[in-house]
């Protein structure tokens, strides 16, 4: 076999239970533990299944796929799936993936929203204000491949909260699980407004929808202020 054949050769891969296929060029772009496995001369060990099994989680597998082909990525907003990336970065031994974390976690938490990983977590702010609440589902999956649904939604929605944060509150919810597109929710005082949003298309819904949100955050202060 020719070196250009091993390269192009395609492999399976077994993480934690789960196959992910690649060839052995794009796991030996970057120096990295799966580049010494895949370039020494002694051939990995496969299961049964023609498998190569590696005894990881591989819930950030496909990111860690994806930076290995592309040399960067767009990492998830929630500094704990941040966190969980550096630790799968640092055990693959990616130096380039280990510094792009390391550099997010020094940024500052963004003081105009919060940032969770779950619906379930979204809910204690959902309940706990008196003010209507934006929820953007945002897929983190789909924040490595370009998607214009990603990207759009997401300075929308930082574009809106640093403007109306003082009476509405923002909550984003990164979800690796999450593969439909990006999922908005307006939690108005009498009613709920859901939309799924593409992209720039969609813009005239969305601003349809933040307008019925404002005027419920005007409503809410006027009564406040004949309550007091």
């Amino acid at each position: 076999m020719t070196i250009d054949d091993h390269s192009s050769r395609i492999v399976k891969l077994d993480v934690g239970g789960k196959i992910f296929k690649t060839s052995i060029s794009t796991l030996t772009k970057h120096d990295s533990m799966l580049k010494r496995m895949f370039n020494s001369d002694i051939p990995a060990v496969k299961n049964e299944e023609g498998c190569v099994f590696i005894d990881r989680d591989s819930q950030h597998f496909r990111l860690i796929l994806n930076f290995l082909r592309d040399g960067q990525m767009a990492l998830p907003d929630s500094e704990r799936e941040v966190k969980e990336v550096l630790a799968e970065a640092r055990y693959f031994l990616l130096d380039p993936l280990i510094e792009l974390c390391e550099e997010r976690l020094e940024t500052s938490v963004s003081p105009y929203y919060h940032v969770v990983s779950t619906v379930l977590e979204a809910r204690k702010y959902i309940f706990s204000t008196e003010k209507p609440v934006v929820v953007l589902r945002l897929p983190v999956y789909i924040a490595t491949n370009g998607s214009q649904c990603y990207y759009f939604s997401e300075e929308k929605f930082r574009e809106v909260a640093e403007q109306h944060y003082k009476s509405v509150s923002f909550v984003l919810v990164t979800e690796p699980e999450f593969t439909e597109d990006c999922s908005w929710s307006f939690f108005l005082k009498y009613k709920k407004i859901t939309a799924r949003i593409k992209g720039p298309e969609d813009n005239a819904l969305l601003e349809d929808c933040f307008s019925q949100l404002l005027e419920d955050a005007k409503e809410r202060r006027r009564n406040s202020s004949l309550s007091e």
